[in-house]
């Protein structure tokens, strides 16, 4: 991954969300921290600068830039399994967020386990940067706004005697009941987006994917660090997990760490 598709540090979008989302004293002090951490990135001290990153994440706060940050901090410190889940975890805040997906494509393009990523059409990429403009409380929030207007409007029509009024009543009313659609599908994705834990990352060099959740069982796959899976069940400290290929199999809960 060359210098272009690894830059900028996007730091002054999360800066403004620690001084709205904070008081002041404490805002300041994680702005503080924050550009400790960047400048350590900038200096090539990269394992500092992700135990910086990380610190600020133990202590609340978290955006897809610091996340995205965190992520570019690992590549350069060679650890790629956990570039992947940081690039992961930015998209999860920002799901349109092509900067993270370019970076997550190239450090994919460079893992031992080529696993089948179905690639997704400009329709649906369109509809997941709208769908990540706003988190999945304001979404339901606006489409409850379009459903009671369309509602007065409806109510207008109704009640109303002018003419006039009431066709206007009848045409909004429909126009605003149509639109509250949207911000409830919105709304649906983005919470599937913010509160679904079950996919990970495998975090350690090699992991034997096996077919029953014991390490003497026959052996399924050999996965390698930065592997993306999902989880389907869990038995005792062990994961049933499915690869995008659909292959199936058992892995140590302990190789594994949520997206």
């Amino acid at each position: 991954m060359n210098d272009l598709a690894i830059r900028s540090f996007r730091y002054a979008a999360f800066l403004s969300v620690l001084f709205w989302a904070v008081v002041p004293a404490s805002g300041q002090e994680a702005a503080r921290r924050l550009q400790e951490a960047n400048q350590a990135y900038q200096d090539g001290r990269f394992e500092d600068a992700i135990e910086k990153y990380e610190a600020i994440l133990q202590e609340g706060y978290g955006s897809g830039v610091l996340h995205y940050n965190l992520g570019n901090a690992y590549y350069r410190a060679g650890q790629a399994g956990r570039a992947v889940l940081n690039y992961e975890r930015a998209l999860k805040w920002s799901p349109g967020d092509r900067q993270a997906l370019q970076n997550l494509e190239a450090v994919r393009s460079g893992l031992k386990d080529a696993l089948l990523v179905v690639p997704e059409s400009a329709l649906v990429y369109r509809w997941r940067v709208v769908q990540g403009l706003m988190p999945s409380d304001a979404w339901a929030g606006l489409g409850l706004v379009f459903l009671w207007a369309g509602i007065g409007g409806l109510a207008l029509w109704l009640g109303h005697r002018v003419r006039r009024y009431k066709k206007a009543g009848f045409i909004a009313g429909w126009i605003f009941l149509g639109l509250s659609i949207f911000p409830f599908l919105f709304a649906i994705g983005r919470a599937r987006q913010e509160f679904r834990k079950d996919y990970a990352i495998v975090m350690v060099e090699e992991a034997q994917l096996q077919v029953a959740p014991e390490r003497e069982s026959q052996e399924v796959l050999l996965l390698h660090e930065g592997a993306k899976v999902r989880i389907l069940d869990a038995i005792g400290s062990w994961y049933q997990v499915r690869l995008s290929d659909t292959s199936e199999g058992w892995l140590p809960a302990d190789v594994l760490e949520r997206i």
